[in-house]
């Protein structure tokens, strides 16, 4: 449990870090927070070869990856408290029971669909490992689609961020804000979609 909250917590502290490491330290800042903003910019800084894509892929993927497999195993190792909706301590906020109930409802509902997609989206991944873990989600059934969205999920932020940034250097920086305000309304339909409960 305090894995998970030093998790959440260093994801924070990324945040007003991110102008430092942005310039000199830009791998440290993928591994303090492996966010699709994140991931967009090092595409785009990989176009200036100012990164390399592998080790920004190295970088990525513990925390985008394991860090939700974690989520998974939480979710499964309180399964009892979150079904009675008591957990103590520090439990509480890494593990937030009513959100938690409600993802699995959303999963009960568009299983396997959700895993995948949900990574595509501007969705709670690490509520949805939570979410399967605790309602008894078997880790095969789990965490194979969950890695394949989590790669898919890595890849399509990186590729458009090299993409985007190919039109920005080309001199169309129109196109590149186009393309960035289309896939964070993209995320976001997607994300919707994957919450409406049919």
């Amino acid at each position: 449990m305090w894995l998970a909250a030093a998790r959440i917590v260093v994801g924070i502290l990324a945040i007003p870090l991110a102008p430092v490491l942005y310039r000199k330290h830009f791998l440290l800042l993928i591994l303090m927070r492996p966010t699709k903003d994140v991931l967009l910019a090092a595409g785009f800084l990989a176009r200036e070869h100012k990164v390399h894509l592998l080790e920004v892929l190295i970088a990525a993927v513990p925390l985008a990856i394991v860090g939700v497999w974690h989520s998974f195993a939480l979710g499964r190792g309180h399964r009892e408290e979150i079904r009675k909706g008591k957990l103590p301590g520090i439990g509480k906020r890494v593990l937030p029971v009513e959100k938690i109930q409600k993802m699995q409802k959303l999963l009960r509902k568009k299983g396997t669909k959700l895993i995948v997609i949900g990574r595509l989206a501007v969705f709670p991944s690490a509520l949805v490992g939570a979410a399967a873990g605790s309602s008894g989600m078997k880790p095969r059934d789990f965490l194979p689609p969950d890695g394949v969205g989590g790669l898919v999920s890595i890849a399509e932020s990186i590729g458009a961020g090299y993409l985007l940034g190919e039109a920005y250097k080309d001199g169309k920086k129109w196109l590149t804000l186009v393309g960035l305000i289309a896939l964070a309304v993209l995320a976001f339909l997607i994300g919707r979609y994957l919450r409406k409960e049919d």
